[in-house]
Parts: C-alpha cells; sequence; structure tokens
C-alpha cells in the first residue's frame, strides 16, 4: 500500500468501484467521475484527480492519463503524452491536464518546475504563477524554432528562449552580428542544451503581447474559479485553437518548438487549466 484515495461519491479503483475511501498500491489506477478523488501517499505528499479524470498512481510518480490532475508536493513527477513535469523544489503545486488530441497543459501554481520529454530533454522553465500548452508536432526529428536574446557567455553563445525560458548553447553558423540582438533561430538538437543553427534572423519574439501573456496566466485562477471542472476547460481549450503554435499566433504570443513539442504562451490555451481551479477547490473528500 502507497497511500489512500478518497471521494465524496463514487469513483473507480482498479475498475472497481468504490464508495468514500480505499487503499491504493504502487500502479493503481483511479477514475473519478462526478465527484473529486483526493489522494494521501504515505510520503505525506497530496494530489486530486478532478473530475472525469483518469490516472495511474506510482510512489514516484503520477501518469495521467485523461482529465486534469493536481500535486502539491516535492521529488515527484507527473506524466503526460511523452512528457514529465519535474518539481524543483519544496511546497510546489502543478496542474497538468490533458486537451484535444495532442495538447498538454502545464500551469504551475506555486514553486518552479522544469519539463522535459521521457528522453530528458528540456522544453520548459516555469515559474510560479505561469502557464504553458504543449503540443506534439510529430517527432524528435522535427526542427526546433526559438526566439530571444543571444549574448556570448564564458566564450559561449547562448540564447534564452522567451516562451520555454529554456536556455540553449547555439553552434553551427556565424552569429556575431546578432550578439546582444533577439533573435530567432531555426536548427536541431545536437545534445542536452545544445542548438545546431540552420539559420537565424532578427525577430522582436513576441514582445510585449509575451508578457502581457504571463500576466494573464498569473490571473487566470481567479478568473476561471467558476469552471465546472478539467472537462469543461478543456472542452474550451479545444476552441483556442488546434495546437500550441497556432493558438499563441492568434493571440500575437511568442511561440517555441523544441525536439517536436510546438510551446505557446498561456493565452488562449493555458487558461484551460488554470480555469479548472473551479474543478479542484471543492471542499475535501470524506475521510
Amino acid at each position: 500500500m502507497i497511500g489512500v484515495a478518497m471521494a465524496n461519491g463514487n469513483f473507480l479503483l482498479d475498475r472497481s468501484e468504490v464508495v468514500g475511501n480505499a487503499n491504493i498500491f504502487d500502479g493503481s489506477v483511479v477514475q473519478t467521475g462526478k465527484a473529486m478523488s483526493d489522494l494521501s501517499l504515505t510520503s505525506g505528499l497530496k494530489m486530486r484527480l478532478a473530475m472525469d479524470s483518469r490516472g495511474q498512481v506510482f510512489l514516484d510518480r503520477l501518469v495521467i492519463e485523461q482529465g486534469a490532475g493536481q500535486v502539491s508536493g516535492s521529488k515527484y513527477l507527473v506524466e503526460a503524452r511523452g512528457l514529465r513535469v519535474i518539481a524543483l523544489g519544496a511546497d510546489a503545486t502543478v496542474r497538468v491536464a490533458l486537451g484535444p488530441e495532442a495538447l498538454v497543459e502545464v500551469a504551475a501554481v506555486t514553486g518552479t518546475f522544469q519539463v522535459e520529454t521521457l528522453a530528458g530533454i528540456r522544453v520548459a522553465n516555469m515559474p510560479p504563477g505561469t502557464a504553458l500548452s504543449f503540443t506534439e508536432e510529430g517527432g524528435a526529428s522535427m526542427p526546433t524554432v526559438l526566439c530571444g536574446k543571444a549574448s556570448h557567455v564564458n566564450g559561449k553563445f547562448v540564447l534564452t528562449d522567451k516562451t520555454t525560458r529554456v536556455t540553449v548553447e547555439l553552434t553551427g553558423i556565424s552569429l556575431d552580428e546578432f550578439a546582444g540582438r533577439s533573435i530567432s533561430v531555426t536548427g536541431n538538437m545536437a545534445g542536452s542544451g545544445v542548438l545546431h543553427v540552420l539559420s537565424a534572423k532578427r525577430s522582436a519574439c513576441g514582445g510585449a503581447a509575451a508578457k502581457a501573456g504571463e500576466a494573464g496566466a498569473a490571473g487566470a485562477g481567479s478568473a476561471g474559479a467558476g469552471a465546472a471542472g478539467a472537462g469543461a476547460a478543456g472542452a474550451g481549450t479545444a476552441g483556442a485553437g488546434a495546437g500550441a503554435a497556432g493558438a499563441g499566433a492568434a493571440v500575437g504570443l511568442s511561440t517555441a518548438a523544441i525536439a517536436g513539442i510546438a510551446v505557446a504562451g498561456a493565452v488562449g490555451l493555458g487558461l484551460g487549466v488554470t480555469a479548472a481551479a473551479g474543478g479542484f477547490s471543492s471542499p475535501p473528500a470524506s475521510k
């Protein structure tokens, strides 16, 4: 046994109906219906599955298979559609929701997180109060597209992308003329944190619109407090756009693509997961 699952109603535990509460084991699958479920692990970690959600619970990670989940704690992973969300400190709370098709939304409620592929390629750094949307574009062979200020650091030419906050070393072509400027680069990842650049051009990287998107993400929780739940949030997300890059462009935000994962700012997609606050803020489940 690794913990206990509780709900103010019925839920499924390993395909068996449960009323109230039940013990969970390493690898148990919890599926909610019209009631959320609170999960407390023996390690002290707390998590919650929103309505109409399903997740497989392990001692070291939660794998979200449907709907949305929230995890509060540290040294615990959340996996969703080929992405891994990792807390970088204690007292961190994250919400992860699955949208239509390949869409994954992540909101760092408190604490700092990084998002990476299962192969270990980092695709985002997320400080508290931010939300991003991720869509798989077709595999790691897809070009990487980043935009940010380029500079020389310790003899290396580096760029920190404005959308993902990921810093990479730029190699492949001469970029000295762009030092100190905001540029857009396209290339292929050549190892962790290294981008082999194929082309580069000056770009404003979304400018003020990107900052506006970040501000919208921070206030989205209160704006969406009346949402019916994660399912409703996902439905709203579907109307925002088919993919992360398209949605980000529609609202004037900078977008990025790393190792086949398109990443967009919070406005239009990130609201889907923070609007699910209503699905995470009802009274605690019965014990």
